[in-house]
C-alpha cells in the first residue's frame, strides 16, 4: 500500500542508445502529475518530491524517439538509466524498461561499449569482493596489466610509458629517481571506478604509450549513507614468530606516518656543502683560532642518536590495522542540488621479508653475495572531500580535494661478501624513512548551453607533492675474507675513512627533500550536429620541481683512541658508536661530507596544448558505424638546472612542437558488439630525474642511479584493433590486437665501473617494436546451467612480443632484445560466487605473468650473449570470502596462497630472491543507508 503523504525523489540517466554518451537538455516528465525537468550536462535528472506512487515518466530528446516508462514502482529505489534511439518518425513513442543495475561492473561494461578510445577498466565493488589488499594490486587484473614495485606496466610498455589522471587530471609522478605514480599511496575507497585507456584520442594528454590510468570519483551520491570499515592484517613471515621485526624508536608522530624533526638536520647545520668545507678546511688549519674544531664536535653530537638504537618487536594482528570513513549525501535547496562525499582513512602495516641480492661483475664472477631481511613499516592518512552543485537549469560545478600522506620506515640487513674487488665479508645495516604527501584541488564546470546545444566544461587544478627522505642512515662493517680464514673471531669494523670527505655509503646520513608543484587549466568545447560532433580544446599546464640532497659522513681522527676503535665492532648497536661523547675532534668521531654540487637540480615543465576533433555517424551495408578524428598540439619546454659530475654547470632547455593525429574507427556490428580501429601517434618525454646527472646509490639493489642529460623524448605510432561482444549487462567477450613503433624509446641500462654497478638511462638507436594481442571474458555460468548462475568467471590474457635495437657505444655492442619491462604473457583468471539472498561472496583468483627484463645490462661489457636481469615467473592464488549480515559485511582474504616468491636471474644465477609469505586479512564494514 501506498501512503497519501509519502514522497521520493526520482533520479536517473538519459543515454544515447547507439554511443551511451549522456544527453544534456533531456525533457524528462512525469504523465500522472505536473511534475518535469531537464537533463543536466551529464545527463542526469531528479525530480523532487514525488508522490510515492507507481508513475510513468515520458523522455524526450530533439532527434531522437521519446520513451515511455510505465509503471515505475518506486518502492525499487532504482535509479533509472534511459536509453533513447536516434529519431524515425517524429511522432513515434517506444516504450521501453529502464533499470538500474546495482552492481558497478554493468556501468564500466557500458563506459568501454560506448567509449571512444580502447579501454578496460574495474570497479570499485570488484575491488572491494577481490583479495587484493589496496589499488596497484587490483590494477593487476586489467588486461596486458603487470605491476613491478607498485608500478603499472600496460601491454609490455615499462613503467614510465604510462601516466595516472585524478578526475581529469594529470598526477605527478611519486617517486625521485622514476616517472612513475605509486598508486597504493592513493585509496580504492576514494575512487568511484578506474578506467584504464589505451588507445589515444587528441582530447587526452600525448604523453603515453602503454596507457592511462583514470581515477574518477563520484559528483552526486545516489542516496545518503555512512560507511565505516576496520580491517586487520597478518602475513606469515610474522606468525608466532616472538620479537622477529627489528625497528627503532622513531618520534612521536610517526604512528601517523609525519616525522616530528627526530630525523631532520640539525638546527644551525650549515646550509650548503660550501659552507661546511669552509668550516671543515678551518678545522683542519693548525693555527685556525675560530673554534672551527670546538664548532664540529658540537655538530655532530647535535645528531639524534636514539634512531639508531635496534628494537626488536612482536607484531601482532592489532598492530596491522586499518579504518575508513566514508559519508555521502546529497539534497535540494530551493531547487539547487548539492551533493557531498567525504572520505577518511588510516592504516598502520608491518611487513617482513627474507631476501637475497647478489651482483656480478662483466665476467660474471661474483661481485656481491648478500642475505638478509628487510623490515618495512607503512602508514597511510588520507582524506577525501568532494563538494558538487547542480543548479536549476542543470550546469554543475564541482570542487574536488584530496590529501594523502604515506610513510615508509624500512630497516634494511644485508649480510654478504665483496668478492670482486676487496675480498671482504661485510655487514650492511640501513634505515630508511621517506614521507610522501599529496595534495590536490580541482574546481570544475560542467555546463551547457541550451539554446545552442554546446557543452563547455573547465577544470583548473592545484597540486602539491612532497618527497621528503630524512636521515638515511647507511653503514657498513667489514673484515678481510684472508683475516676470516685464519681466525673466524675477526670482527667486523665500520668502515670509517680518516679524511675529510668520508663515504656516506659506507658511514652516513643523508638527507633528501623533493618538492613539486604543478597548476593546470583545461578546457573543452563540444557541439553536436544530428549525426556529426565537434570538440576542441586546450590545456595549460606547469610543473615546477625542486630536488636537494646533503650526503653527510662519519669519519674518524688519523689518531682514533683504541676505546672508540673498540666500539666499532658492535654493527648491532649503532647507538653506541653514534654516541655524542665518541665525537671527539682529535682523537675520536668526526663528521664530514661528500656531497656533490649534482646531487641537487631544480627543473620547470611547460605544457601548451590544443587539439581539435570530430565525430560522424554514418551507415554501410546497414552497419551503423562512428568515425572519430583529430590532432593535438603540444608544444613543451622543460627546463633543467644542476651540475656534472665534474661540478661543472649544466643548463638544460629542451623544447618540441608535436603535431599527434588520431584516427578511430567503430563499427556496431550488432546491438551488442563492437568492431574497432585506432591508429594514432604519442610521445614519452624524458622526466627531471632522467635528465638530471644526480648519482645516488640505491642500497637495496648494490647500484648507483644516474641520469642522463642528452635523453631525447620518444615517438610513438599505436595501431589497435578489438571486436568486443556484450551478451548481457555483465558479461564480455573481447579480442584484441595491437602494435606500436617507438623512435627513440628510453630504456634503462646498467653497467659494472670499478667497484660498482651503475645504473641509468638511454635512448635507443632505431625503432622498437612492440605488439600483441589479448583475450578477455566475462561470463555468466547460469548460461550453460541454471543452477550455476550465482557462479561467475572473470579472465583475461595477452600474448606480447616487443623488439628494440640499442648501440650502446664501442664496437660488437649491438643488443637485439625485448623492450625492458616486457613479459611474454599475462594471464588473470577469477571464479567467483554471489549468492543476493544469502550476501555470500566468494572470489577465488589466480595471476601470472612471463619472464621479462627488469634491469637491462650493457652488451659488449658484459661478457655473455643475454647479461639482462630478468624476473622469473610465479604463481600468484588468492581468496576471499565475504558474507553479509544485516547491515555488516565481514571479508576474510588470503593473498599468496601457494607462498610464491619474487625471484630474479642473471645469466642463469640467482640476482635476487624476495620472500614475501602468505597474508591473511579480516575486515569488517557497517553500511547505514
Amino acid at each position: 500500500m501506498f501512503s497519501s503523504e509519502a514522497t521520493f525523489n526520482l533520479e536517473g540517466k538519459v543515454f544515447d542508445a547507439i554511443s551511451y554518451e549522456p544527453l544534456p537538455g533531456a525533457t524528462v516528465q512525469l504523465v500522472e502529475i505536473p511534475k518535469g525537468t531537464f537533463t543536466d550536462v551529464k545527463g542526469r535528472f531528479r525530480i523532487s518530491n514525488v508522490p510515492f506512487q507507481k508513475v510513468t515518466v515520458k523522455v524526450s530528446y530533439i532527434g531522437y524517439k521519446p520513451s515511455l516508462i510505465s509503471d515505475y514502482d518506486p518502492r525499487e529505489n532504482n535509479e533509472l538509466e534511459i536509453l533513447l534511439y536516434p529519431e524515425v518518425k517524429a511522432t513515434q513513442e517506444v516504450t521501453v524498461e529502464a533499470v538500474r543495475s546495482k552492481d558497478n561492473e554493468s556501468a564500466i561494461l557500458n563506459f568501454k561499449k560506448s567509449s571512444t578510445n580502447l579501454s578496460d577498466g574495474i570497479s570499485i565493488s570488484e575491488i572491494r569482493r577481490l583479495p587484493d589488499k589496496g589499488l596497484s594490486s587490483a590494477l593487476k587484473r586489467i588486461s596486458g596489466v603487470t605491476m613491478f614495485n607498485d608500478f603499472i606496466m600496460v601491454r609490455g610498455s615499462n613503467e614510465r610509458y604510462s601516466s595516472a589522471m585524478l578526475n581529469g587530471v594529470t598526477l605527478p609522478s611519486t617517486e625521485a629517481d622514476k616517472k612513475v605514480f605509486s598508486f597504493d599511496l592513493f585509496p580504492g575507497d576514494f575512487v568511484e571506478n578506474v578506467t584504464l585507456v589505451k588507445s589515444f584520442t587528441p582530447d587526452l594528454p600525448g604523453n603515453f604509450a602503454g596507457g592511462v590510468v583514470q581515477l574518477n570519483t563520484i559528483d552526486f551520491p545516489a542516496s545518503s549513507s555512512f560507511k565505516i570499515s576496520v580491517s586487520s592484517n597478518y602475513n606469515s613471515n610474522l606468525v608466532q614468530k616472538d620479537a622477529d621485526f627489528i625497528t627503532y624508536p622513531g618520534g612521536k608522530y610517526d604512528w601517523i606516518g609525519i616525522d616530528d624533526g627526530s630525523r631532520q638536520m640539525p638546527s644551525g647545520f650549515p646550509a650548503s656543502r660550501s659552507e661546511f668545507n669552509t668550516l671543515l678546511n678551518q678545522a683542519n688549519n693548525p693555527f685556525d683560532t675560530t673554534g672551527a674544531k670546538n664548532k664540529i664536535e658540537n655538530l655532530a653530537k647535535n645528531f639524534k642518536n636514539n634512531t639508531l638504537k635496534q628494537q626488536q618487536k612482536t607484531v601482532s594482528p592489532l598492530d596491522n590495522r586499518s579504518i575508513s570513513l566514508q559519508y555521502s549525501s546529497s539534497f535540494e535547496i530551493s531547487d539547487y542540488l548539492f551533493g557531498l562525499t567525504a572520505n577518511g582513512l588510516y592504516s598502520n602495516e608491518f611487513v617482513s621479508q627474507i631476501i637475497q641480492r647478489n651482483t656480478y661483475l662483466s665476467n660474471f664472477d661474483t661481485l656481491y653475495k648478500t642475505f638478509g631481511g628487510k623490515y618495512h613499516r607503512s602508514v597511510n592518512l588520507g582524506s577525501l572531500i568532494n563538494l558538487a552543485l547542480r543548479t536549476p537549469g542543470g550546469q554543475i560545478y564541482a570542487l574536488k580535494t584530496s590529501f594523502v600522506n604515506n610513510s615508509d620506515d624500512e630497516i634494511l640487513i644485508l649480510d654478504g661478501t665483496d668478492l670482486g674487488y676487496q675480498f671482504l665479508e661485510f655487514k650492511s645495516r640501513s634505515m630508511h624513512y621517506s614521507q610522501k604527501a599529496l595534495f590536490s584541488s580541482s574546481l570544475q564546470g560542467n555546463n551547457f548551453i541550451n539554446p545552442l546545444k554546446l557543452k563547455f566544461d573547465w577544470t583548473l587544478n592545484l597540486s602539491n607533492f612532497v618527497k621528503d627522505e630524512p636521515d638515511y642512515r647507511r653503514f657498513r662493517f667489514s673484515r678481510q675474507l684472508l683475516d676470516a680464514q685464519y681466525d673466524p673471531n675477526t670482527p667486523f669494523v665500520l668502515e670509517l675513512l680518516a679524511n675529510q670527505q668520508g663515504d656516506g655509503t659506507r658511514a652516513g646520513r643523508f638527507f633528501s627533500n623533493l618538492k613539486e608543484n604543478k597548476i593546470s587549466f583545461q578546457s573543452n568545447i563540444e557541439r553536436s550536429f544530428a549525426t556529426t560532433k565537434f570538440k576542441a580544446g586546450f590545456l595549460f599546464d606547469q610543473t615546477s620541481r625542486k630536488f636537494t640532497a646533503r650526503s653527510l659522513t662519519i669519519t674518524m681522527s688519523p689518531y682514533l683512541s683504541e676505546d672508540i676503535y673498540a666500539l666499532l665492532s658492535d654493527y648491532d648497536n649503532l647507538d653506541k658508536i653514534l654516541d655524542p661523547s665518541n665525537f671527539r675532534y682529535e682523537d675520536g668521531l668526526r663528521i664530514g661530507e661528500d656531497s656533490k654540487l649534482s646531487d641537487s637540480y631544480q627543473g620547470n615543465e611547460r605544457l601548451f596544448a590544443g587539439f581539435i576533433m570530430f565525430e560522424q555517424k554514418f551507415s554501410l551495408f546497414n552497419l551503423p558505424i562512428r568515425f572519430i578524428g583529430g590532432v593535438r598540439l603540444e608544444n613543451n619546454l622543460i627546463t633543467l638546472s644542476s651540475h656534472n659530475i665534474n661540478e661543472e654547470p649544466v643548463e638544460i632547455s629542451y623544447l618540441t612542437n608535436d603535431f599527434l593525429p588520431s584516427l578511430n574507427l567503430i563499427l556496431l556490428t550488432s546491438k551488442n558488439s563492437n568492431f574497432r580501429a585506432s591508429i594514432n601517434r604519442t610521445l614519452a618525454r624524458p622526466s627531471f630525474r632522467e635528465f638530471a646527472p644526480f648519482a645516488f646509490y640505491d642500497y637495496y639493489e648494490l647500484s648507483l642511479v644516474q641520469g642522463n642529460p642528452n635523453l631525447r623524448r620518444s615517438l610513438i605510432t599505436n595501431i589497435d584493433f578489438r571486436y568486443e561482444i556484450f551478451p548481457s549487462l555483465n558479461e564480455l567477450y573481447s579480442i584484441s590486437l595491437f602494435y606500436k613503433n617507438f623512435q627513440n624509446a628510453i630504456e634503462e641500462t646498467i653497467f659494472p665501473q670499478q667497484s660498482e654497478l651503475t645504473r641509468t638511462f638511454a635512448n635507443a638507436n632505431g625503432t622498437a617494436k612492440n605488439y600483441g594481442v589479448e583475450f578477455e571474458i566475462r561470463k555468466n555460468l547460469g548460461s550453460f546451467w541454471s543452477p550455476l548462475k550465482d557462479i561467475s568467471i572473470i579472465s583475461n590474457l595477452a600474448l606480447i612480443s616487443s623488439n628494440v635495437e640499442v648501440n650502446q657505444g664501442g664496437k660488437g655492442t649491438e643488443d637485439n632484445r625485448p623492450m625492458w619491462g616486457q613479459a611474454p604473457y599475462t594471464f588473470n583468471f577469477g571464479l567467483f560466487y554471489q549468492n543476493q539472498n544469502t550476501g555470500t561472496n566468494i572470489a577465488l583468483t589466480y595471476y601470472t605473468f612471463g619472464k621479462r627484463i627488469i634491469r637491462v645490462s650493457q652488451v659488449g661489457v658484459y661478457q655473455a650473449k643475454d647479461p639482462h636481469v630478468y624476473e622469473i615467473p610465479q604463481n600468484y592464488l588468492d581468496l576471499a570470502v565475504i558474507q553479509k549480515i544485516g547491515i555488516f559485511d565481514i571479508k576474510f582474504a588470503i593473498r599468496n596462497l601457494l607462498n610464491a616468491r619474487v625471484y630474479y636471474e642473471q645469466n642463469g644465477k640467482v640476482w635476487g630472491l624476495t620472500k614475501i609469505g602468505t597474508s591473511f586479512s579480516l575486515s569488517l564494514t557497517y553500511t547505514s543507508l
